[in-house]
């Protein structure tokens, strides 16, 4: 019977590790205590409507740090079938303070009422020279009409 000679590399694999040292083993605890619990990675979590070539709408939660949702294909809940999506509209956050699940519809209602109260606060200035230029164009037409 022919042995085949391992490699140097090869034979690390069948050698045993050795055992931690008391100081290796703070370090690897103290690393796993400096990581955020599921708790508060879940606060980092954001629901999206993802609307689907089947024209459903299905929800999804991803990560806050990505802009757009990097799923192309996903499960319909309604065909039953996977399908492609064609647009993705960020909701907010999956869920709440308490861990618990937001419920979507809530979420949608927070996120325009938010929408609105910006376009409102964008409104204002826009009325208030909309209604300067009204004033000044009067102005120019009793002055025209004065004149002739």
């Amino acid at each position: 019977m022919e042995h085949q000679r391992l490699s140097g590399n090869a034979l690390l694999f069948l050698l045993p590790t050795a055992p931690m040292g008391a100081k290796q083993m703070k370090d690897l605890a103290s690393l796993f205590a400096s990581w955020a619990s599921q708790e508060e990675r879940k606060k980092d979590l954001d629901a999206w409507n993802l609307t689907l070539r089947c024209h459903h709408v299905v929800p999804h939660i991803q990560h806050r740090e990505s802009s757009y949702v990097s799923a192309r294909v996903v499960g319909c809940q309604e065909c039953g079938e996977r399908r492609g999506v064609a647009s993705s509209e960020r909701v907010g956050p999956a869920y709440r303070d308490d861990g618990t699940v937001r419920d979507l519809a809530e979420a949608d209602r927070e996120r325009l009422a938010q929408e609105l109260a910006a376009a409102k606060a964008k409104l204002a200035p826009q009325q208030k020279n909309a209604a300067a230029t009204q004033r000044r164009i009067t102005e120019m037409q009793e002055e025209l009409s004065k004149e002739s």
